[in-house]
């Protein structure tokens, strides 16, 4: 009896390993199968193509630097909550999904165009990883007040830095170093035209000269069109340079930034100042904010856009500013400006937000060198809705806003003539 007993256990327990390992093994092929799902793949181009130096990137570091990003985010990041309404995307709940990407990436390429997909996943043109381009375009511009984050160790070897570096003609990335202003007239003594196409804070005192000339023949047109159509932003003295020389008497805007958290230390090249608790703000006016305001956000700033003339260049006419929803940033700020201060009627279709007052900060993910820029500031529109989310709408809405070179076929241009002053 006793050993009949014993047979059955050993049978039991046989048969549970059995089992156990059959369990084991089907978790590990679904797992392995799961894992090689298209959605957690990543296609890279070549390094090249990212200027980067491929420095065999170890699984642990990759995993590390991505829970470092995250972090940032989580307690500085602004837009969570829009692009859910607007892109129906949960950033933070895809962390395992991004996770598992980062774990399957083969080299230190797929990783940076990972975290280049998974911050695209925000939508928002201010998040974003540095190529090597970006990376040579912030030292130029900002160096040396950036050095210490452009010349973290392992930055300027990530991107293989040296003082003889050239850049990407091509590029369209803030820094332009190509012309981007056009002035033409369209239709003699009534129609004149301005395009910007980047706010380039290198062509103010070039473009002011020129502005200011062309602005001095057509001031007694009926209408001057200023095209901003596919500009992504750069540096609000651009466009208040062309204001100041448009008005004759004071234009003035006030907008609310608000703030997940400030930065840590007194020392930090991102920290800003003046800044207010939300407990500062009146209750009732809180209570017209949108709702996570009150919840998700502890500090907040006004900010007063105050435009004086300059040189007055007398002109008298009617002023068009057309929009697309490429207008980001600064060009963004100068449309709500524009709209809220009757500086001009807009035209075109509703921009793209991303309205700031404060430098988007920039930071080194510690063992890669990477650098990653982000956005940290909400902005309300005039209107209490937040900028990201509602953007700017024009005053004249055209259902195909696309530039043409035939005037005639260009449906915001055409939209302007058509307008009766």
């Amino acid at each position: 009896m006793t050993r009949n007993v014993a047979k059955r256990r050993k049978k039991t327990v046989r048969r549970n390993r059995i089992i156990a390992i059959s369990v084991v093994l089907a978790l590990i092929i679904f797992e392995r199968s799961y894992n090689s799902l298209a959605r957690f793949q990543t296609n890279a181009e070549e390094t090249a193509y990212y200027g980067i130096i491929d420095a065999k990137f170890s699984y642990g570091e990759k995993i590390r630097d991505f829970e470092d990003m995250l972090t940032i985010l989580e307690e500085y990041y602004p837009f969570f909550n829009v692009n859910k309404r607007l892109n129906n995307i949960d950033w933070l709940g895809n962390k395992g999904k991004h996770k598992r990407i980062i774990r399957n990436t083969k080299n230190d390429t797929e990783f940076i165009a990972a975290i280049d997909n998974i911050l695209n996943e925000l939508n928002d043109n201010n998040s974003f990883i540095f190529t090597g381009d970006v990376y040579k375009r912030y030292h130029k511009h900002y160096y040396p007040n950036r050095a210490e984050i452009l010349h973290y160790d392992k930055s300027i070897a990530r991107y293989d830095f040296d003082w003889t570096f050239e850049l990407d003609p091509e590029s369209d990335f803030i820094f332009h170093d190509r012309p981007v202003l056009d002035t033409k007239v369209l239709i003699e003594d009534e129609s004149a035209y301005m395009k910007i196409e980047a706010m380039s804070y290198y062509h103010i005192e070039e473009d002011y000269s020129k502005i200011k000339e062309f602005l001095k023949e057509i001031k007694d047109y009926d209408k001057l069109i200023i095209d901003i159509r596919g500009n992504k932003g750069g540096f609000d003295n651009y466009w208040e340079e062309v204001v100041a020389l448009l008005i004759d008497d004071v234009h003035s805007a006030e907008y609310y930034s608000f703030f997940r958290q400030m930065q840590k230390t007194i020392n930090d090249p991102f920290r800003i100042s003046n800044v207010k608790t939300i407990r500062d703000l009146d209750e009732k006016f809180l209570e017209q904010l949108p709702a996570e305001i009150k919840t998700d956000f502890n500090f907040y700033k006004t900010n007063i856009v105050n435009i004086e003339p300059k040189e007055d260049v007398s002109f008298g006419g009617k002023i068009y500013l057309l929009v697309d929803k490429d207008v980001f940033s600064s060009a963004e700020k100068f449309a709500a400006f524009a709209k809220d201060t009757g500086f001009a009627t807009l035209v075109g279709e509703t921009t793209g937000g991303g309205m700031m007052f404060e430098e988007v900060p920039i930071v080194n993910m510690p063992y890669g060198g990477y650098i990653i820029s982000y956005s940290r500031e909400l902005v309300l529109n005039s209107d209490a809705s937040i900028n990201m989310e509602t953007k700017t709408i024009p005053h004249i809405l055209v259902d195909d806003p696309t530039p043409n070179e035939d005037i005639n076929k260009d449906k915001c241009i055409q939209a302007v003539i058509e307008d009766n002053i």
